[in-house]
């Protein structure tokens, strides 16, 4: 996994597709080569404060993307995830699952009679 770093890498994948989760959206956009995927982690100050729950937000959700392979196969595609407060205090297995499905649903073919919705999470 190959990691966006420049902030013009990040404005481009903006104007891509969308899918949106209670704890996160990812933003997924299509690139002309096939090279590996490359993925961008956004954590706004806005949102979390402190630097210290920022990062950990940020390291959680790497390591998310680093145990499920299936999210890094598709080549030749951008994503950018955007974390939600409620990623900070979820569990770590539910985290996983959510960027499973989003990533299931970035990836595929787009099905103009149908909007992305994020289905309702689960109650505890």
């Amino acid at each position: 996994m190959q990691r966006l770093l420049k902030r013009r890498d990040f404005l481009k994948v903006q104007k891509g597709r969308r899918v949106h989760t209670g704890l996160f959206s990812v933003q997924a956009l299509a690139r002309d080569d096939m090279e590996p995927s490359r993925i961008g982690f956004t954590v706004s100050k806005k949102v979390f404060s402190s630097a210290v729950k920022r990062n950990r937000i940020r390291r959680r959700l790497k390591e998310a993307m680093r145990l499920d392979a299936m999210m890094t196969a598709s080549q030749g595609m951008d994503f950018v995830i955007v974390a939600r407060p409620d990623a900070l205090i979820t569990p770590f297995q539910r985290i996983q699952s959510e960027l499973t499905r989003a990533f299931a649903r970035a990836i595929s073919p787009v099905d103009p009679a149908k909007r992305d919705r994020a289905p309702a999470p689960p109650q505890q």
